[in-house]
């Protein structure tokens, strides 16, 4: 997810002085403004430190399951911290292990361990530890758990899937003629399908898309990867060390948003908090964005709903990523210590549910499958999205927030306003890939 006015820069600034008292009162082991201050595991055996990027919606969601963890857990402490998101939180991850000095669980973008893994930061789970806590490979979505594996060892616990996906303001696509007898938006199953829905938005007088591009690299990312991966294209291979963007695929693609910008089939000059507001609001038909912002669109009490991404180049295909549980490599061995880790997940993932109400694709079957869940609308309207979602390519500099998602993203943005052609936009994509092949893995 991209780090958002609305739900994450925002959040994350005002509520910086209290998680740095908060750590400092439950003796966290980093201050997010100072640095570090102390050996973080260890010190108490009933004291669990937890690292996450959660702010905004995110972040109260998962206060309010940690919360429940603490009141069954009463003899345990649990510290948990929120730091910036993205590139900084990484980092400060990674600088933590390497001094020793790590949490004994963290938040982590699927698509981040292949920075991780490689380079020896994380241990894994243990298969008996997971079965005795009540945790099988049955019990999660098959695609998310499998990229979590890396040489036969599980090195993260997915909590969840959030997709790229399609937002639609109910009131003016009935007003258009566009909604099935189920209050559905009806099938887009080819290009000039969407165009012709574009066009008809239009015909009412509102914008027909919105899709942020200004001080937002990741969602242009997130809507040509989505499209380019529907077509069949491949961006990476040999674990980043090799560009294989296709040219011709990628023009074709480009060429495609290049239309829908110049036709004013969507809009070209928002940043995150321009587009929700620009949704919110009422004036936009559609809304091109990850799902997290459905507790946003809720409590406007605009008339909405949800779906998959159309289906437009081919195959099923949305860009994803998925929130997961890892364990930083300690120091020294705990027992005791990982057997809280254990109890701590598996009571996050039991209460998936609430993790869900934020727009989240349960990792956990056991809610996603279950009656309650359907019932929640509109979030569980794009669930199968969790068995096709597309994560960034494997590489060190690539996953959300990454260098990847900021260079290509800032390069598709300028096809977006108009101020780069599909060819410009290409070469900068493939001249930056190049060279982040090239750099070193810096943790």
């Amino acid at each position: 997810m991209t780090e958002q006015l609305t739900r994450r820069r925002f959040l994350t600034v005002a509520a910086g002085g209290a998680t740095m008292l908060a750590a400092s009162g439950c003796g966290a082991t980093y201050d997010v403004a100072g640095g570090f201050l102390g050996p973080a595991s260890g010190a108490n055996n009933h004291t669990l430190i937890y690292w996450n990027l959660l702010s905004g919606g995110d972040g109260a969601h998962m206060q309010s399951m940690e919360a429940a963890f603490r009141k069954a857990n009463p003899k345990v402490a649990l510290d948990a911290t929120v730091l910036e998101w993205g590139n900084p939180y990484y980092t400060k991850l990674a600088m933590a292990i390497r001094a020793g000095s790590p949490p004994d669980v963290a938040i982590m973008h699927l698509s981040r361990l292949p920075g991780f893994v490689p380079a020896g930061l994380l241990d894994p789970y243990d298969p008996h530890l997971l079965a005795a806590h009540g945790m099988h490979p049955s019990d999660f979505t098959p695609l998310a758990f499998r990229k979590a594996q890396f040489g036969g060892r599980q090195m993260a616990i997915p909590l969840d899937t959030h997709p790229f996906v399609q937002y639609f303001n109910t009131k003016l696509c009935r007003k258009a003629g566009l909604l099935d007898s189920s209050g559905m938006l009806r099938p887009i199953t080819s290009p000039d399908a969407l165009l012709t829905v574009l066009r008809k938005l239009k015909a009412q007088k509102v914008t027909p898309a919105v899709c942020d591009q200004i001080n937002d690299p990741a969602t242009p990312w997130r809507l040509f990867y989505t499209l380019y991966s529907q077509a069949g294209g491949k961006v990476l291979a040999d674990s980043g060390k090799r560009i294989v963007l296709d040219r011709s695929l990628s023009l074709k693609v480009l060429g495609f948003i290049e239309q829908l910008a110049k036709e004013g089939l969507m809009n070209s000059n928002n940043d995150a908090g321009g587009g929700v507001s620009l949704f919110s609001d009422g004036t936009a038909a559609l809304y091109w964005e990850g799902e997290w912002n459905v507790d946003v669109f809720q409590a406007a009490k605009l008339p909405f709903s949800m779906q998959p991404f159309p289906t437009i180049m081919g195959r099923k295909a949305s860009q994803a990523d998925s929130h997961t549980f890892v364990m930083p490599k300690q120091p020294h061995a705990d027992p005791e210590r990982t057997e809280m880790i254990y109890s701590l997940i598996r009571s996050l993932l039991g209460q998936s549910l609430t993790w869900a109400g934020g727009g989240h694709i349960p990792a956990w079957l056991p809610v996603r499958h279950s009656a309650a869940y359907r019932k929640l609308k509109p979030e569980s309207n794009y669930e199968s999205v969790a068995d096709s979602a597309v994560y960034d390519p494997s590489a060190w500099y690539s996953g959300s927030g990454s260098n990847l998602e900021n260079y290509a993203g800032g390069a598709i943005a300028g096809v977006m306003t108009g101020a780069a052609s599909p060819a410009a936009a290409y070469d900068e994509m493939h001249s930056a890939l190049v060279s982040l092949s090239t750099q070193p893995d810096p943790v």
